[in-house]
């Protein structure tokens, strides 16, 4: 496999460590879940009626989070509005499938970052159980000093004023497109 001078001499990767992660890029770009995971996002962005929508739940979500920053809540209609372009979203097929598929790749990210981390903080490769439990704890961490175990509405110091979604919809139980997405997460950076 060749490695390109510039690659190695802007790392600090050596070339036994660039090779590596050579090898791991090319396993998951063969994965199996990584193909199919591009493909529906691919069928997703070859269909103008499906990225339109998604692109109008987005920007009407920011209009709404905009207003809501500005401090003028949105009217019952703006939220109907929303809800009814967020059924929308998520009732259609390639939607579903571009935002199922964009948080498989987030997640295998989010594992082999994982990973890696606690290899340099323990000097060795960590378990797939000390793995999964440096994630469980990552999840149930809450910046705002209280305990909301992934769900804001749990959270034990809920006037930290942080919990309430992005996208102008206040109360924590509120989901946005089948979740808490981009751009749609809990101010708190935890959901």
């Amino acid at each position: 496999m060749w490695y390109s001078p510039f690659v190695m001499a802007n790392t600090s990767l050596t070339p036994e460590l660039a090779k590596l992660a050579g090898e791991l890029a090319a396993a998951f770009a063969n994965s199996q879940k990584v193909v199919a995971a591009k493909a529906r996002i691919g069928l997703f962005y070859q269909n103008p009626e499906a990225t339109d929508l998604f692109r109008k739940v987005s920007e009407y979500g920011e209009t709404l989070r905009n207003k809501h920053m500005e401090g003028m809540p949105p009217s019952e209609e703006e939220l109907t509005k929303f809800d009814q372009l967020r059924s929308a979203v998520v009732e259609n097929e390639l939607c579903k499938g571009f935002l199922e598929s964009r948080q498989l790749l987030d997640d295998m990210l989010s594992v082999v970052n994982q990973y890696l981390c606690l290899a340099i903080e323990k000097g060795a490769a960590p378990s797939d159980e000390e793995v999964a439990d440096a994630m469980n704890q990552q999840m149930s961490a809450c910046s705002c000093g209280g305990g909301c175990h992934g769900d804001c509405g749990d959270c034990d110091n809920e006037s930290c004023g942080k919990h309430e979604c992005k996208c102008g919809h206040g109360d924590a139980d509120h989901e946005c497109c089948g979740g808490h997405g981009e751009g749609h997460e809990c101010k708190c950076g935890k959901h």
